[in-house]
Parts: C-alpha cells; sequence; structure tokens
C-alpha cells in the first residue's frame, strides 16, 4: 500500500490511525523486501506477525511461508484483514493483544515439524516489553525481524563503554544474537513518525551466551547495576543490599575487575562471573 490508498482506507472509515496504538504503515515496497531478505522464509516456516495493519506484509509472507498467524489488535483492521485473507486457509487472524496472547498455546498448536519466526514492525511504546516477552520463548522461536525505533535498536546493539549499552542489550545478547538490518526515515511510514526507525533480527541461541548458575540473580545484578550506570559499580551494588562490601571486594579481586568501574564498561562474560561469584558466595 502506498500514503494514498492508507489515507483513503480511513477517509473512507471517517477516523484516523490511532496514536496510542502506534500505527505507522509501512509504505515503502522496498522495505518490503528487506523485510522479507531477512526472515529467509521457507515453505515449512510458520510466521507470527504482530501488527498486522492493513495486510501489506502479510500478503508476501504468505506467499512464502507455510503459514501466517497475523495478530491485529484494532478491531477496524483486523474486519480488513477478515475481508482480505478470510477465505485462505495459510491466514490464521487473530484480533488481540499480544501482550496479553498467549504465545505458548499459539506456538504449541502445530501438529507438524515447523519452524517459528516473528516478523513484526512493533508499535513504539511497547517494544520493549514485546520484546521481554518474546525471549520468554526463545526455545520455540526461531528468529525475529523487528521494526522499531532506531534508538532501542541502537541500545540493543551497543558494545560496552557506550551511552547506548544497558540492561536491555545484555538481556538481549543473552538469547539471541542480534543484527541491526537497516534504518529507515520518517517518510517510509504513513503517518510518518517523529523519529527514525530501524529493522533489527534476532536469531536465537540455543543456548546462552554465557554460563551462569542462577539466571534470576544475573538479571537482578544487571539491572540493578544500571539503575546508577554512571556510578562505580562497587557503591552501587553495596547500596542495594545485594552483597556485602567485604563478599564484593573478594570478588573484584579475584574476577580481576577494578572496584572504580561502571556498569556500562562491563561486559556480559564479565556480569556472568561476578553475578556467579556472589552466587556462590
Amino acid at each position: 500500500m502506498n500514503h494514498r490508498q492508507v489515507r483513503d482506507f480511513f477517509a473512507l472509515h471517517r477516523t484516523r490511525p490511532k496514536k496510542q496504538l502506534g500505527q505507522n504503515f509501512l509504505v515503502n515496497p522496498e522495505a518490503l523486501e528487506i523485510i522479507l531478505a531477512a526472515g529467509e522464509l521457507t515453505e515449512t516456516d510458520i510466521v507470527i506477525e504482530i501488527g498486522a495493519g492493513l495486510g501489506c506484509l502479510t500478503d508476501v509472507l504468505v506467499r512464502r511461508a507455510k503459514r501466517v498467524i497475523a495478530v491485529e489488535v484494532d478491531e477496524l483492521l483486523y474486519k480488513a484483514l477478515v475481508s482480505q485473507f478470510s477465505t485462505d486457509s495459510r491466514v490464521q487472524l487473530l484480533n488481540a493483544d499480544i501482550l496479553k496472547l498467549e504465545l505458548y498455546r499459539l506456538l504449541e498448536s502445530n501438529s507438524t515439524p515447523s519452524t517459528y519466526k516473528v516478523i513484526a514492525n512493533l508499535p513504539y511504546s511497547i517494544t520493549t516489553p514485546i520484546l521481554w516477552k518474546l525471549l520468554d520463548h526463545h526455545t520455540q522461536i526461531h528468529s525475529c525481524v523487528l521494526m522499531m525505533q532506531k534508538e532501542v535498536a541502537e541500545r540493543i546493539v551497543a558494545e560496552p563503554g557506550g551511552k547506548d549499552y544497558g540492561a536491555l542489550t545484555i538481556g538481549v545478547a543473552y538469547w539471541t544474537d542480534a543484527t541491526l538490518i537497516a534504518t529507515l526515515s520518517p517518510e517510509n511510514f504513513y503517518p510518518a513518525p517523529k523519529v527514525d526507525s530501524a529493522l533489527l533480527k534476532l536469531t536465537m541461541r540455543q543456548h546462552p551466551k554465557v554460563r551462569v548458575e542462577n539466571e534470576e540473580f544475573f538479571f537482578k545484578l544487571v539491572r540493578t547495576a544500571f539503575r546508577t550506570r554512571r556510578k562505580m559499580l562497587k557503591n552501587t551494588l553495596v547500596r542495594s543490599r545485594l552483597t556485602s562490601a567485604k563478599v564484593l571486594e573478594t570478588a573484584f579481586e579475584e574476577l580481576g575487575i577494578a572496584p572504580e568501574r561502571r556498569a556500562e564498561t562491563l561486559d556480559i562474560t564479565e556480569f556472568a562471573a561476578l553475578a556467579n561469584f556472589l552466587f556462590l558466595n
């Protein structure tokens, strides 16, 4: 769909795209091709499309995949999808909020061997909670190709030491290999968002990037460390009562971590080593 077709649809129904739902429709066909190439779809793939909108991406996905599960929370857009795909047995339409949807039921409902992939143009306001939800299903999902705010994508692929590096970087890296595919300017969408967008591919790892004794403690340590990212890690952890000053001093000495370092300078391997030491001591 182009700008005019999207405008005409909403004019016909006497409404406008809903800002609260993050409705910015991709209107550049070249961008669709980039998404398809990143998805590397095969005839055995089942695609979960989050935010199917007016179905322009759904239409090209179903030509390459075994089946498409198209999720759309907006009732008006859902009805438009029904009118377009209701007779296509390869498309399953769901009028649902992705954050409330029980994904495990979708991922376990297929009786034949298939690979699940997620492709989505994510609402900017709920990108992070959707990411965490998808990561909860890392053993069932093969990969995700996600359009999101450029700023969030840069945080995910950031390297230690920079302002973008943080708990989100480590959380995503733990279960996935993240690749920044492309950046898109606002004119690729209608209505045009106020910020640039980016296409990110997450390929789920068979095993976590690092070995940790206790995942819950590891992620608690990471979140605590980045709450005051500019302060010395030693002071942050002691004040949080996550451990004692004495145990922390021993940990830093044995692991070769300078006590004056800040959280943003530690890579995921160092965080894992620190978490393991503190958990066992």
